[in-house]
């Protein structure tokens, strides 16, 4: 039953970006989300996250029907303010073989304090905040920070951001990093492809963070930061960004070689690298990958320019 707040609706948040399919469920892998995992998503708009999240426990539960029940009634929470989004992500859910029991019509800021915070039933959080934005927009963090507060100590929390929460190092986020990094752990950041919203009317370039919940940052602890800008789709007239030349999913292709560098911390050349950071520092791959001048030629930056050429076509510039 969707449950609704009297004051459910939060000014000042801006219009939700909606992740695309095949990231919501790298995110729900990289989470290591098993049948007996619960997991939010505090900003849930169309259910992205939840989707892939509840088919993930029920390839793990396969034919168990009590367990199956088991998922679609306790294990999937989701929280959405916008009264427009909650009947497509309610509808969502009950396309996707239903998980709509415990959605739950309301603010995050709110409803989590009231209803999870404390409780020890949330294992995994993930969420794709509202973008900030204009200046009377709530920071993401904020929203990162109230999934937190829902999650069990030890638990995971992965959120896609705009690349800037974590590269600013002064003002409002530049204070946040330092909070996160004082009460949880930084285990990841991975740079996600600059046109992944393409098929949408956003084109921020984003990043996804990796956090366990509850455990201060350890001093010597190395963040681990991949650089995923290319994920094999290209963009068509007719379907927006697809996986047109089969590169993402299946045996040995990208999504399986970015999860298993990630699992296992691994340094790749270009690609991923380990790091202590502050919060004076950016959070970012491309701010310790060192460049490989070799790599660069007359093909390289006839390549630029096309891309470049291509991209000024598009805009009409």
């Amino acid at each position: 039953m969707i449950q609704a707040l009297s004051n459910g609706i939060v000014k000042g948040y801006p219009d939700e970006t909606f992740k695309p399919e095949h990231i919501a469920q790298l995110f729900a892998r990289m989470a290591n989300i098993r049948k007996d995992t619960t997991v939010l998503d505090n900003a849930a708009g169309t259910g992205g996250f939840l989707v892939a999240s509840m088919g993930e426990m029920m390839n793990d539960a396969g034919d168990d029907e009590t367990k199956l029940n088991a998922i679609r009634e306790n294990q999937i929470y989701g929280i959405e303010y916008e009264t427009s989004n909650v009947a497509l992500l309610v509808s969502n859910m009950i396309i996707h073989s239903d998980g709509r029991s415990n959605i739950i019509w309301g603010d995050t800021f709110e409803v989590v304090p009231t209803k999870l915070k404390g409780k020890n039933l949330i294992d995994v959080g993930l969420l794709n905040p509202p973008f900030k934005m204009d200046k009377d927009d709530i920071f993401e963090f904020e929203f990162i920070f109230s999934n937190l507060d829902a999650v069990k100590e030890r638990g995971t929390v992965i959120a896609l951001v705009p690349a800037s929460v974590v590269t600013d190092t002064t003002g409002a986020n530049y204070e946040y990093k330092k909070r996160l990094l004082k009460n949880h752990t930084l285990e990841a950041v991975v740079s996600l492809p600059e046109e992944l919203f393409a098929n949408s009317n956003t084109a921020v370039v984003t990043v996804g963070i990796v956090i366990t919940a509850h455990v201060p940052h350890p001093k010597n602890k190395e963040t681990w930061f991949g650089y995923w800008r290319n994920d094999g789709f290209v963009k068509t007239k007719k379907y927006g960004r697809a996986d047109v030349n089969n590169q993402w999913g299946g045996e040995n292709r990208l999504e399986e070689q970015w999860l298993s560098a990630f699992m296992n911390r691994k340094e790749i050349s270009q690609f991923s690298v380990n790091r202590k950071v502050t919060p004076e520092e950016e959070w970012i791959a491309e701010a310790y990958l060192e460049t490989d001048y070799s790599l660069l030629g007359m093909k390289a930056f006839e390549q630029t320019v096309r891309e470049y050429q291509a991209f000024k076509l598009e805009k009409r510039l």
